[in-house]
């Protein structure tokens, strides 16, 4: 975390739920420091040191059990560390002052702890929840000085959202791994997704919105019991036996039976109770049985000082792609935002994007639902359309959109079987057809998946996105070789809601729209994500994510204004 932050330029560091925590009798065996004293010291002497910026504590559920004990843990560790910062317990905020232009206001963010050891499986609700509890009272949105960005940590993956009452709403993700007890509770927290996130903030001098944010995440891959001395890796193992060292290795890994080790190595349980006992003859006892679990465990001999070798960062970001994505542009319909789309397509541009994705419903379609009659339409004819959308989708020199239909472009194929998306490609050669609805694309290592649901969504945001993933894009990656060590970028129209992920091991966004607030969803009580977004994804030189940054442009205001012009008009 250290070495990427310092190489990223990093001003400051927020830690939510810093320490183990307070351990139950149950879990005594979960815990290799299990004294407040211990925990401190721990700390104090392992925890990294920058030169270059200085890291901000904050309690979380397990920092809070010690709370509840009567024990501040983290004033005690910021004592003893004039590096580390104490800021209480649950959240806190902090004003952004560095890059503020002159008479601009300092935007704030609250870094906040919102989890425990249980956890819903949408996990987006409490992000949503959290922000929702912000607000007690409508009239309060023009009294009280409302964060602008809300990080919150506590549900273990990175997911960003647009807010309402706060402007960007995203979740950290965790560094550490969830336990045997955890894995065992009904109401189970998700495998995390390892690693952390670096905020930038871009002041913008002129135009209604002060910044912009960029958001990147840097996964990990998990280390297990990396404070322990890795026996296999010292001068010892070179004069054991070939079936000695295979012992270590396995034990090193995890708890295991005298059964499994039997299959593993091929061998009766006698030969097994002979190796242990070798070993302990040979290492000093550094193996001992549980007679609860019957598992053999190696002993936990600590390693005298944490230390990590330098990361070379040219192999570690070796490639990096930059995309962006616009969906649900619905040109025919009153509320179309071509105007947003222009803006994309310059601010594309001017940040040397060279490919976007268009996930679907460029135009409105054939009317399903007697939009012509409500007057919800102008343009419904396919010729027309296709012409319409051919004039009005943005161009620019040096930039190829890659599109699929959408449910309502293919309203058309359904009806007469005109398939609207593949007319306006051959009339636009910056255009690719990527096919009906969903289709992909491959470059060297990275696959992008590009989906159009017929969705809506729920409350929870990423409900669906998460469903998908689960239900459909792994029982793909099984049966698709093709994606074997490939990095995998799942984009998704439809929704007319922002949401995007790092959800086990790979990246799921869900489009904002350019499509005003409709009747349809009016009925629905909803109201829909206006904007579009640029990502980009950094792989290493073996094809790992090491990077995923998305920027979020934020058009809500924007649409509502460009409607209420248009209207007058």
């Amino acid at each position: 975390v250290f070495q990427i932050a310092e190489r990223e330029g990093v001003d400051f560091l927020v830690h939510l739920d810093v320490t183990a925590g307070k351990p139950t009798r149950t879990r005594l065996k979960e815990f290799h420091k299990q004294t407040i004293d211990e925990q401190i010291e721990y700390v104090v002497k392992n925890y990294p040191r920058s030169e270059k910026f200085k890291v901000r504590l904050i309690g979380g559920y397990h920092d809070f059990q010690w709370l509840k004990a009567g024990y501040n843990v983290l004033y005690e560790i910021s004592l003893e560390r004039e590096d580390l910062i104490y800021r209480g317990y649950e959240f806190s905020d902090f004003k952004l002052r560095r890059g503020v232009p002159k008479g601009k206001r300092w935007p704030i963010l609250r870094a906040a702890y919102h989890g425990g050891e249980n956890s819903p499986y949408a996990k987006s609700y409490p992000l949503q929840g959290y922000e929702e509890n912000i607000l007690q009272d409508v009239m309060d949105l023009f009294l009280t000085d409302y964060p602008d960005i809300l990080c919150v940590a506590g549900q273990g993956i990175f997911c960003d959202l647009a807010g309402s009452v706060v402007k960007v709403l995203c979740g950290i993700p965790s560094l550490r791994l969830i336990t045997a007890a955890e894995k065992s509770k009904k109401r189970k927290i998700v495998v995390p997704t390892l690693g952390f996130i670096i905020l930038t903030i871009e002041f913008i001098e002129n135009g209604e919105d002060e910044f912009i944010v960029r958001k990147a995440v840097y996964p990990f891959k998990p280390i297990l019991n990396d404070y322990r001395e890795k026996i296999s890796s010292s001068e010892k193992i070179s004069k054991l036996k070939e079936e000695e060292r295979e012992v270590v290795k396995l034990l090193e890994e995890v708890g295991r039976s005298k059964g499994e080790l039997s299959q593993i190595l091929d061998k009766d349980i006698v030969s097994i109770e002979n190796l242990i006992k070798s070993l302990n003859e040979k290492l000093g006892e550094i193996i001992e049985y549980d007679t609860v679990s019957q598992n053999y465990f190696m002993r936990k001999k600590e390693r005298a000082h944490i230390t990590v070798p330098a990361i070379d960062f040219k192999d570690y970001f070796y490639k990096t792609i930059t995309q962006g994505v616009i969906s649900d542009i619905h040109l025919g319909h009153i509320f179309e935002l071509p105007e947003i789309a222009e803006e994309a397509y310059n601010e594309f541009q001017k940040r040397g994007v060279k490919v976007v994705n268009c996930i679907g419903d460029i135009t409105n379609g054939l009317p399903k639902h007697r939009e012509e009659r409500k007057g919800e339409v102008y343009v419904w004819r396919a010729t027309e359309l296709t012409d319409l959308a051919v004039k009005k989708f943005p161009f620019r020199e040096g930039i190829t959109t890659y599109a699929i239909s959408g449910d309502h472009d293919n309203w058309f194929m359904e009806e007469v079987g005109y398939d609207i998306l593949d007319a306006i490609v051959k009339l636009r050669p910056d255009i690719k057809y990527c096919g009906i609805q969903q289709g992909e694309r491959e470059d060297e290592k990275l696959i992008v998946i590009l989906r159009h649901f017929n969705w809506g969504t729920g409350y929870a945001k990423s409900y669906k996105g998460q469903r998908v993933i689960e239900e459909d894009i792994v029982k793909e990656i099984l049966a698709n070789k093709n994606y074997n060590n490939k990095a995998l970028v799942v984009l998704s129209g439809g929704g007319h809601v922002y949401c995007s992920m790092f959800y086990k091991g790979l990246v799921f966004i869900l489009s904002p729209c350019l499509q005003g607030k409709t009747g349809y969803i009016s009925k629905l009580g909803k109201g829909p994500d206006i904007g579009y977004l640029i990502f980009s994804l950094t792989q290493s030189k073996n094809g790992q994510i090491t990077k995923f940054e998305i920027i979020f442009f934020d058009r809500r205001k924007e649409a509502i204004k460009i409607i209420e012009n248009r209207a007058k008009r």
